[in-house]
């Protein structure tokens, strides 16, 4: 792809990434879609309207200083790096794939991956509407192969929601307790949906390396106790996109 592309690309991804944030709030209570349109943006402290030239990514931010126009509360560190991380990820993909439909349905499970990630890292839970609808688009996106068969994705939906369930159950059996939630399952089934059984081995790899990593590091250096809670998902998200990329170079490297 030649620069122009490529910065055409970090502009949607920028653009797209100021709309996560808002589906990452709003998508969290209810599953209405209408939610992402209506009330308009506004600010949670004082309530007031976000104008039009707020809503630029990163820039806006920038030039507010990170606080409301109205209040001048802060405006979480969150909003810019989504943005410019949605942006990163649209120039990686359009890197890997191209202007290509396998690149659109890449960048479609991305969003999803990164809505459900900011939704756990709040509150500890993976809405059914949003794991179970983004398992289904992964089916779709099988039938016209674009990251996998159907019948690996048929098959990596299943093993995907059936070794973490039967993991739980294991250690429910020795400890009393869950170790994950039933979100975790539906994630890994929905990753499993979009990339196939094959995939599964990487992503249950590097989602428990990076998450023990990080807990350990926790532990370690921020003094938080062994049962501190750790979302999982997030660490299953970044793990499947690494895969979804790794695996598509990977692919062009052996032919």
């Amino acid at each position: 792809m030649n620069p122009a592309q490529l910065w055409l690309a970090a502009a949607v991804g920028l653009a797209l990434g100021s709309f996560l944030n808002v589906a990452m709030v709003r998508l969290q209570t209810q599953p209405n879609l209408w939610r992402l349109a209506w009330p308009p943006s506004h600010c949670p402290d004082c309530q007031a309207a976000v104008i039009w030239r707020d809503k630029l990514p990163v820039l806006s931010w920038c030039l507010l200083k990170g606080r409301c126009r109205a209040c001048q509360r802060p405006i979480r560190w969150r909003y810019p790096l989504v943005e410019l991380g949605t942006g990163a990820v649209a120039v990686i993909i359009a890197l890997a794939f191209g202007p290509t439909p396998a690149g659109l349905s890449a960048l479609l499970l991305s969003a999803w991956l990164i809505i459900l990630s900011g939704i756990d890292q709040d509150s500890y839970w993976l809405p059914d509407h949003l794991t179970l609808s983004g398992l289904w688009l992964g089916l779709l996106s099988a039938t016209l192969y674009h990251h996998t068969t159907p019948v690996e994705a048929i098959i990596g939906a299943v093993l995907g929601y059936s070794v973490l369930a039967s993991l739980n159950a294991g250690y429910r059996q020795l400890c009393g307790r869950d170790g994950m939630g039933g979100g975790d399952f539906k994630l890994l089934a929905m990753l499993g949906a979009w990339l196939g059984a094959s995939a599964l081995p990487a992503i249950l790899l590097l989602a428990a390396g990076g998450g023990s990593l990080w807990a350990l590091g926790g532990m370690l250096w921020a003094g938080r106790a062994r049962d501190h809670p750790l979302a999982f998902g997030p660490w299953l998200a970044a793990a499947g996109w690494i895969t979804l990329i790794w695996g598509h170079e990977w692919h062009i490297i052996t032919g």
